[in-house]
């Protein structure tokens, strides 16, 4: 017997997903000790909808990265 588990999620491409340091390189105006920064702060700061875990290795959605950011807009800190 299989068991489906549906998703009710939006569909994300791989393509999407870069590792930090990949996102640093083709986005200079961000670091990689900036993005670890908000990895690290991921629950308190909304920064946790835009990485996704496999193992040890995480991965940032650019898509959820740019919505993120948008949405720091107008925000005071």
């Amino acid at each position: 017997m299989s068991v489906h588990h549906q998703h009710h999620q939006t569909s994300v491409s791989v393509d999407d997903f870069v590792t930090i340091r990949q996102l640093t390189t083709s986005n200079p105006a961000f670091t990689e000790g900036g993005i670890r920064a908000l990895i690290f702060r991921s629950k308190s700061n909304g920064f946790d909808s835009c990485i996704r875990r496999i193992g040890r290795k995480i991965l940032i959605s650019k898509s959820a990265f740019s919505r993120w950011i948008e949405a720091q807009n107008g925000e005071v800190r």
